[in-house]
């Protein structure tokens, strides 16, 4: 690993991706990373969305780590996650293994398969 990381994560307001969340903290404090947020909703889950990321703007402000969030309307939280750690240059993606479910899901196990799939840069799955 190398200093000032890069890292996403995928935030779904489940506790999966708040351990998830932890992790990316932990390795940014270590590392002097950056975090960035990702959201990924529904037509009409705005506001679901914009609680996961309050939430996890406070404890990133806790911890005094650099950060960034992206509210993405979408389905494809896999695809989002992908395709920004490809464009912004990001060294790690953080996911849950499991997120909230069918209708207000984001880290399904089957989204952190295809990150693990797809992604050009490490993964890391947080079971707990």
């Amino acid at each position: 690993m190398k200093d000032h990381m890069r890292i996403l994560v995928g935030i779904d307001g489940s506790d999966h991706s708040l351990w998830a969340l932890m992790e990316a903290i932990t390795i940014a404090k270590r590392f002097s990373g950056f975090i960035k947020v990702i959201t990924v909703h529904r037509q009409g889950r705005e506001e679901d969305a914009k609680k996961s990321q309050q939430k996890t703007q406070q404890y990133l402000e806790q911890e005094n780590i650099e950060s960034a969030f992206s509210s993405i309307l979408g389905s494809n939280p896999s695809r989002a996650l992908v395709e920004t750690a490809r464009n912004e240059d990001f060294n790690l993606i953080v996911v849950g293994s499991r997120g909230l479910g069918s209708v207000t899901s984001f880290l399904l196990g089957s989204v952190s398969r295809k990150v693990v799939s797809d992604a050009s840069c490490d993964v890391l799955v947080v079971k707990k």
